[in-house]
């Protein structure tokens, strides 16, 4: 598999406009961070495999800059593969999340007693755990006390979420994503980490290509506010009766949006895992 070239797209935003603008972004693949000097603005930094369309992102922005009367001034520079593995090394220690030890391939010591460790190192997708949404997704499997048969990792990107539950459970699993360099990742990942025999990967947009293994106990789907919401109806139709489903990628201010939209499809809330400004929700379906 060709792995494309990293690269680092970065611009400057008022403070109290980052959440407008991490709204609009891929949440998966974007960090903001406050400017030491001028307290007032906070930096956007994207990372993507391929060189970024800047024209594309400018007219993605432009009714965000139009309404915060600010600018745009775009940083773009290659991330040498070298300098990424290297800072991954460094940066990316093994991190427990609940009951999940999450290392990569340069970490020697063998996993705690009672953890259930995930092997991942820096890929083509992101989803590794070190993202706030992925974290709540995590944590929200760590408190499932009923054990599912059935699960749907959905927007799977490398893979994690769908992993943690083929290990946690012993259950059928099927990761599915709309980006194909996010499933081929992905099934690399299952593959490394014992769990081939029970973790289908599908390209899928929605749940076009997934229906047929449901209904889903349990349905993992980390992606964002506006297709969550999208997509409400036909995750109530693909959970089974009595089923869980785990709603992450979106922002603390976007979650009662979200709730409602799955309300009415005869879901309820049962618990809410805040990190920093994301939230993950867990809902359930009336038997």
């Amino acid at each position: 598999m060709t792995t494309l070239p990293l690269w680092q797209t970065r611009f400057w935003v008022p403070a109290a406009a980052v959440d407008a603008f991490l709204e609009v972004l891929d949440a998966a693949s974007v960090s903001a961070f406050e400017d030491p000097v001028r307290p007032e603005r906070w930096g956007l930094a994207l990372i993507q495999h391929g060189e970024p369309d800047l024209a594309a992102l400018r007219a993605r922005l432009a009714p965000l800059l139009e309404a915060w009367d600010t600018t745009l001034e775009l940083e773009l520079t290659p991330v040498p593969a070298t300098d990424w593995l290297a800072d991954v090394a460094k940066n990316f220690p093994p991190q427990w999340i609940g009951r999940f030890w999450i290392h990569g391939s340069h970490v020697t010591e063998p996993p705690p007693p009672g953890s259930v460790p995930i092997l991942l190192d820096a890929g083509q997708a992101f989803g590794s755990g070190e993202h706030d949404s992925t974290r709540g997704c995590l944590l929200a499997i760590d408190t499932l006390a009923r054990r599912p048969k059935r699960v749907l990792d959905l927007g799977c990107g490398a893979g994690t979420l769908a992993i943690a539950a083929a290990k946690t459970f012993r259950a059928r699993v099927v990761a599915a994503d709309n980006d194909p360099i996010a499933v081929a990742v992905a099934r690399e990942n299952v593959e490394r980490n014992g769990v081939a025999a029970r973790v289908r990967c599908r390209i899928s947009d929605g749940y076009s290509a997934v229906r047929g293994a449901g209904p889903y106990d349990l349905i993992l789907a980390n992606i964002l506010a506006d297709p969550l919401c999208a997509m409400a109806r036909s995750t109530a139709r693909n959970l089974a009766p009595g089923g869980t489903v785990v709603l992450s990628g979106l922002l603390d201010r976007q979650a009662e949006r979200v709730v409602a939209a799955h309300r009415s499809w005869g879901l309820r809330l049962r618990d809410q895992i805040g990190d920093g400004p994301w939230v993950t929700l867990v809902m359930v379906k009336r038997r």
